[in-house]
């Protein structure tokens, strides 16, 4: 066992890192408000008179129209919501950590600078999903179609309910999108181009995020990407001895 752990240090370490920051996440839940699911719907008010005001409130007449018209859309879109995020990040990671070792440590580098920027506004500005909002009608269609053990009471201790700005579901799919346009061709460049559209649909359609919350991943996922730019560079130019 021991010379398991050895030869897979590596590996344990890894995953440590990404336990460490999932207590990190749930532990940052309620820190700075002392009734935050308060203060989301109130944030969450204040995003829907923003959309209103600038016209593209356009959630709720998305959802209607799916409903109305192909309901197996929604249907499919719960499904892309859940299959297409932890299940495609895990698998690209541990595909990456075996076979591209330096892209691998890249792009988690993006995505816990992304995680850190996210955490911070998810504790001063915490918003709730677009379905809790009492003035707007959105279903939360997970909950109404299935599958309905994502997202229900139980599981609810286990994430963070009032953390819909930024969309980290959005943000760290457009991180992916930009992995696989940079680093590979053919079909996998229009899958990178594919994956971060499909998630935004998703995303709005089943009632989960706002617009603006898909809006300020996008922007949080730029922001990583070109942080960590700056580090790697930064690292090149001092090992470089220039």
């Amino acid at each position: 066992v021991i010379s398991f752990i050895r030869g897979n240090r590596s590996g344990f370490s890894e995953i440590s890192l990404y336990i460490g920051a999932y207590f990190v996440y749930v532990l940052t839940k309620g820190l700075v408000h002392s009734d935050t699911r308060a203060v989301a719907l109130v944030n969450g008010e204040k995003i829907v008179s923003l959309q209103r005001d600038l016209g593209f409130l356009w959630e709720p007449g998305w959802q209607s129209w799916a409903l109305e018209n192909v309901e197996a859309l929604v249907v499919t879109m719960n499904w892309v919501y859940i299959i297409t995020y932890w299940p495609v990040i895990l698998l690209v990671a541990v595909i990456l950590f075996v076979k591209r070792r330096q892209d691998y440590y890249f792009y988690r580098t993006v995505v816990f600078i992304n995680l850190v920027g996210a955490l911070i506004t998810f504790m001063i500005f915490p918003v709730a999903s677009p379905f809790a909002i009492p003035s707007i009608d959105l279903l939360d269609s997970i909950q109404e179609f299935g599958p309905r053990f994502y997202g229900s009471e139980g599981m609810a201790s286990y994430y963070n309910i009032s953390a819909a700005m930024p969309s980290l579901h959005f943000s760290w799919t457009v991180i992916l999108g930009v992995l696989f346009w940079r680093s590979f061709a053919g079909l996998y460049r229009f899958i990178g181009m594919l994956y971060p559209v499909l998630t935004f649909f998703a995303i709005v359609i089943t009632g989960n995020h706002f617009i603006s919350d898909a809006m300020a991943g996008g922007v949080l996922a730029v922001l990583s990407l070109s942080v960590a730019l700056l580090l790697r560079a930064a690292v090149q130019l001092r090992f470089s001895g220039a």
